[in-house]
């Protein structure tokens, strides 16, 4: 049947491959939130795990296997998913920053700050807040940094 690699480089091979591929598709199938490959997947995981002890593989051999096929996808899948946590927090900041920038704006415009947070979906005070910081201005209160806390409500 399948072969597959574990951590230790101690390849896994029949029933126990077959344990691990299904425990790498159903994490992949899961991590894709592909919610009908994730139950094949998970289907799958049942049957090979009944094979395996079957052939009189002891439980904790089928938990090993199982954990070196989410490891072998984690590994394959992690530098894709850092950099697309990477490429996706530098357009949030992007988005903040064109945000705080819109509000500013309808400020200098004279629009109510209370239009203006209604529009924005946050409270009069996250608009006080961002304009303080954008205009470099202390807190109001408590010697926090103008808009520390508000900042993630906008």
């Amino acid at each position: 049947m399948a072969t597959v690699e574990q951590p230790d480089d101690v390849a896994l091979e029949g029933e126990l491959g077959a344990v691990a591929e299904a425990a790498g598709a159903r994490l992949r199938a899961e991590t894709d939130q592909d919610v009908d490959g994730a139950q094949a997947a998970a289907d799958e995981l049942v049957r090979s795990a009944s094979a395996a002890m079957a052939a009189g593989h002891s439980l904790t051999a089928i938990a090993h296997a199982e954990a070196s096929g989410k490891d072998s996808v984690r590994q394959a899948l992690r530098e894709d998913a850092l950099k697309l946590v990477e490429r996706s927090g530098e357009r949030a900041r992007e988005m903040r920053r064109e945000h705080h920038e819109a509000i500013a704006r309808a400020t200098r415009l004279g629009l109510p700050m209370r239009e203006i947070a209604q529009a924005a979906g946050v409270t009069h005070g996250t608009i006080r807040a961002i304009n303080h910081r954008l205009a470099g201005l202390p807190s109001d209160s408590d010697g926090e940094a103008a808009g520390d806390e508000s900042l993630d409500e906008a």
